[in-house]
């Protein structure tokens, strides 16, 4: 099979489970029934629509009408477009373990519930923001499996957008809700990556030099 097929095909699959899922857990944090406290406002959820609409959009023309966005495209050696699956799949791998960590505790917007708690297990226990990590992983696939700089560079300049609007408020919301405990939390996670010092610090707590 020629491979410029594989590849779209694997970014089909991927795209397919990744929207799956997050109907999934959509629902299953939906019949919660958790009431909303806190929540973001209306104008950075427009600005997600908007981003996701257009990644929609350019996907499918960059399926079905590829030869509009042919002049952004560029050569790549197959093993390299080869990590852009690995990638892919990782990212669709921490995507689950994300969800299945956050369980009923899931929003897709900025908003906090009335029973929602601090989780600290799965990836969260390393790292605070795990799904942010799980896009940029799945974008940085998209760029090596599209080998289309402009619908790479794009993508990943909105997903960076809508990081550097909403990361800090849903920081500074979690410690007016939670406080302390939230605030202890973050000091011993890093925020889009495992912290560094995180190891030292535990054994510095054993009495560990």
């Amino acid at each position: 099979m020629n491979p410029e097929r594989i590849f779209r095909f694997v970014l089909i699959g991927v795209f397919c489970l990744f929207s799956i899922l997050r109907i999934r857990y959509y629902r299953l944090a939906k019949r919660a029934g958790y009431r909303t406290v806190i929540e973001e406002s209306l104008k950075y959820s427009i600005v997600l629509s908007v981003l996701i609409c257009y990644e929609v959009l350019t996907f499918f023309v960059y399926l079905f009408i590829p030869e509009w966005v042919s002049w952004a495209s560029f050569s790549l050696p197959l093993w390299l477009r080869s990590v852009g699956s690995s990638l892919a799949v990782l990212a669709l791998l921490l995507f689950l373990w994300v969800h299945r960590s956050l369980g009923r505790n899931f929003s897709n917007t900025l908003r906090i519930k009335d029973r929602h708690t601090v989780v600290t297990s799965g990836p969260y226990r390393i790292m605070r923001h795990p799904m942010y990590t799980t896009f940029y992983l799945l974008h940085i696939s998209v760029f090596f499996l599209t080998r289309n700089w402009f619908i790479g560079l794009t993508w990943t300049a909105g997903l960076t957008l809508i990081i550097v609007l909403r990361v800090k408020r849903e920081e500074a919301m979690m410690i007016d809700h939670f406080g302390e405990e939230y605030a202890s939390y973050m000091e011993q996670t890093g925020r889009f990556l495992p912290l560094l010092r995180t190891r030292k610090m535990f054994k510095n707590d054993r009495g560990v030099a």
